[in-house]
């Protein structure tokens, strides 16, 4: 990151001469000088007494001269020419960009004024850096350089050089000028102040440093706190400035927390649509929460559907407010959610009192293949839920059925599909503990394709006698074994784990598992939290060993199990494969809570046979298939995007990539238009990523080329937590980071104050030097020799000796 800019260059010339140094070369030069004279007098005194008086000045006269010459090479005069250049003093201003900087940049100035009229934290920045005269003044001193951080600092955006002569330009050395209004776009999730601070310090320290500018809101979630930071600086002595910016009253503020709904329902189903509110400063208070609609296919605006009215719990506490929804048109539905105040407040914020989800509510009933080995006591009650129930249809194959059996399904069929028309009419398959050895290879190969190509669901039920052998059966039933979303533990011969057990054991819900839907027994959370509690388990559990990268455990076996076990057996599970979904219940005992709660056992096998579903039922055109990873991501993450096409013929389509659009929260379309990949592990498959910058719902749309049939998603992008769990400027914070270093905390608005604490802290450095000898010359050597030289031709003329 260091690096310097050169103002001007002064070129300094001078003559050096190689005096003595000290008193004895002084000495010792002087005697053999004072010799050679001495001596070259009287040698010509002797020898010139019968001369006439010219000859006897001239032929001491040009010994003399030769010793000169020689004593100025001895001198070895040169001429030295240095270039010196001036390096600027330098002030790095450091930009939070955190998702918290969309907040408001002040507390509203009276009651009538709305929070929706405060600019933004962000907005004020902007108006700052783009300020010239703010610029400029501090560039008359200093070379300015920008960063943003909130994770992490950024690479700088651009370096500002000192202004010269009064010159107004504010032109950076780049290439292209900073649009600020995107560079400094809030997107993080989290803000290091303290770390980044520090980091800095470390990297731009040196003598031209003359401080660190930082433009915050005093958030610092993450990394080491500004203590820490504020001693490095004080360590390396850098002055750090704070600018603060955000309201510093304790806020009023009421905020819809989330909306939680099904993406997919079977039209006709009721269904539910959680909202999450909580608030700060209206504890106690009541609040109206309304739900609104538009039909599919209809961009109409939302008109009332439900309102209830709740009371808030202390500060920062959500209560849930449930709206049963039953729809009634085919198609995508948009909800709206939204909270006001029952007692008229000024909130500090209002933007978040409103939320936006879409359900499809598809006609077309789950087509259902139960695949089991034997006729188990959970086979029997899913094949008569499933069998009774609207949205779904059902056919089953059971390996130890003979001809002329009576089942209660739709259609038997006396051996697993082999052909593709076959097995791709179903949407879900249910395995119950079957003979996999018993499947040919060809039609193995096929639902591993129908499950990774074709979007299909499955949900692997372990049991006694089959998965044993499926477990150790890796080099033949490798594909199978790939489905699961758990490592299959292989039991030893002789010993019988999961029929052995006589000890019941409960349940342990991971976090997943208490707020996944498919383990909800009660609309209401604290009570489907009590019957898992009070729930006795079961006796008997696949043992597993770990799930797989990628997949999410919803529950393990509780208690104590056997000495073999080296971890708890995962008992439910599910992860994504290619282009569909498989679950995995690892105990064949699933109907004991049937007697608990027939209504959850029916709710379970319907939720979880819609969700392995999911995927096929999305498919609006046999041609296309729009998949996104998360329905819900934080602000500032990227949006994964991943689409399966086929051409005309049904085969994967070959292109070097599709577009796509992208609707914005604020009804805009993204530009450029994002363009899909192909992905190399499948083909006819493309994946992309969008970074959610807005909050708010994003609309993707991809159309099948070479039709006019478009298939669609759409994903929430939420303000994290942590960005939000206090809306006040920390000014406190702010003060610490910079207390001791010579710095000041000052609000944005006194963002002049900053230029009388930077002193210059410019130096001249030698940039370069060129030394040039004088006494290396022809004409002196010439003339030394030709003094010496003449000489010699007199005295031979003279006949001297």
């Amino acid at each position: 990151m260091n690096g310097f800019l050169i103002l001007a260059q002064d070129a300094i010339r001078f003559t050096e001469w190689s005096w003595p140094q000290n008193a004895t070369e002084w000495l010792v030069i002087s005697v053999i000088i004072g010799g050679l004279i001495a001596w070259s007098i009287e040698l010509y005194r002797r020898d010139s007494a019968e001369l006439s008086t010219p000859f006897r000045i001239l032929l001491p006269t040009l010994r003399l001269l030769a010793i000169v010459g020689l004593l100025i090479v001895f001198l070895n005069p040169r001429t030295r020419t240095q270039t010196w250049a001036d390096r600027p003093s330098r002030v790095a201003v450091l930009v939070d960009v955190s998702s918290s900087m969309l907040n408001p940049a002040e507390d509203p100035a009276e009651e009538s004024v709305s929070a929706e009229n405060v600019p933004s934290r962000f907005q004020r920045v902007v108006e700052l850096i783009e300020d010239s005269s703010w610029l400029n003044e501090l560039r008359e001193k200093h070379e300015v350089s920008i960063y943003s951080f909130n994770g992490t600092v950024s690479n700088r955006l651009a370096t500002l050089p000192p202004r010269e002569d009064g010159s107004e330009s504010s032109d950076e050395p780049t290439s292209e000028p900073v649009i600020w209004e995107e560079a400094l776009q809030p997107k993080g999730n989290e803000t290091r102040l303290g770390e980044v601070t520090a980091q800095i310090a470390r990297e731009l320290n040196g003598r031209t440093l003359a401080g660190v500018i930082v433009v915050s809101d005093g958030g610092n979630n993450a990394g080491i706190d500004v203590a820490s930071a504020n001693d490095v600086a004080r360590t390396l002595q850098v002055r750090v400035v704070a600018l603060g910016t955000g309201g510093t009253k304790a806020p009023i503020n009421l905020e819809l927390v989330k909306v939680v709904s099904p993406s997919d329902v079977q039209l006709g189903d009721p269904f539910d649509i959680e909202a999450y509110v909580r608030a700060e400063g209206l504890a106690g208070q009541q609040v109206k929460v309304e739900l609104l609609t538009r039909e599919p296919g209809t961009e109409t605006a939302f008109y009332p559907l439900a309102e209830q009215t709740t009371t808030l719990l202390e500060d920062v506490t959500p209560v849930q407010v449930t709206f049963p929804v039953t729809p009634t048109l085919e198609g995508e539905w948009e909800y709206q959610v939204k909270t006001t105040p029952v007692r008229k407040v000024r909130e500090v914020k209002e933007a978040d009192n409103v939320r936006v989800t879409a359900v499809n509510a598809f006609e077309r009933p789950v087509k259902v293949l139960v695949f089991a080995g034997g006729p188990s006591w959970d086979y029997r009650f899913l094949t008569g839920v499933l069998k009774r129930h609207p949205g779904f249809t059902i056919d089953a194959c059971l390996q130890s059925g003979t001809d002329g059996i009576s089942q209660d399904v739709d259609n038997l069929l006396y051996q697993f599909p082999t052909e593709r028309a076959e097995l791709f009419e179903y949407d879900v398959v249910v395995c119950f503990d079957p003979n996999w050895m018993d499947v040919p290879e060809e039609s193995r190969r096929l639902f591993e394709e129908w499950v990774g190509n074709q979007g299909g669901g499955v949900v692997f039920i372990a049991g006694d006698i089959n998965t044993p052998l499926l477990a150790s059966s890796r080099d033949e039933l490798g594909m199978i074994m790939d489905l699961h979303p758990v490592f299959l533990d292989t039991i030893l011969p002789g010993i019988d784990l999961i029929s052995a057990s006589t000890q019941v054991r409960p349940l342990n819900l991971t976090e997943e598992g208490r707020t996944a839907p498919l383990l909800n027994i009660d609309e209401d959370a604290a009570n489907a939290a009590t019957f898992w509690e009070d729930f006795a388990g079961f006796y008997r559990f696949y043992p597993t060993a770990g799930a797989k990268t990628g997949a999410t455990v919803y529950a393990t076996a509780g208690g104590v199990g056997d000495l073999t076990e080296s971890e708890p057996p995962i008992f439910l599970a599910s992860q994504f494969y290619g282009q569909g979904r498989t679950f995995y219940v690892g105990s064949p005992e699933f109907y004991r809570l049937r007697a608990e709660d027939p209504e959850f056992f029916e709710r379970f096998w319907t939720r979880i046979g819609r969700e392995a579903a999911q995927n096929r039922l999305r498919r609006s055109n046999p041609r296309g298939t729009l998949l996104v990873d998360q329905q819900t991501v934080r602000l500032g993450e990227m949006i994964k995007v991943r689409a399966r096409l086929l051409d005309a013929n049904f085969e994967p389509l070959q292109v070097e990539g599709v577009d796509i659009e992208v609707e914005r929260p604020d009804g805009r379309l993204l530009s450029p238009a994002p363009r899909l990949r192909p992905d190399a592990s499948y083909a006819g498959s493309y994946v992309g990523e969008i970074r959610a910058q807005n909050a708010g719902r994003y609309q993707v749309r991809l159309r099948i080329p070479g039709t006019e049939d478009a298939v669609r998603e759409s994903v929430v992008a939420e303000l994290p937590d942590l960005e939000n769990r206090d809306l006040r400027q920390d000014v406190r914070q702010l003060q610490m980071l910079t207390a001791g270093t010579g710095g000041g905390y000052f609000p944005l608005s006194e963002a002049d104050s900053v230029l009388s604490l930077l002193p210059q802290a410019s130096e001249q450095f030698l940039l370069g030097e060129q030394i040039r000898t004088l006494w290396d010359r022809g004409w002196l050597m010439y003339l030394i020799v030709g003094l010496f030289g003449l000489e010699w031709l007199i005295r031979k003329l003279l006949q001297l000796a």
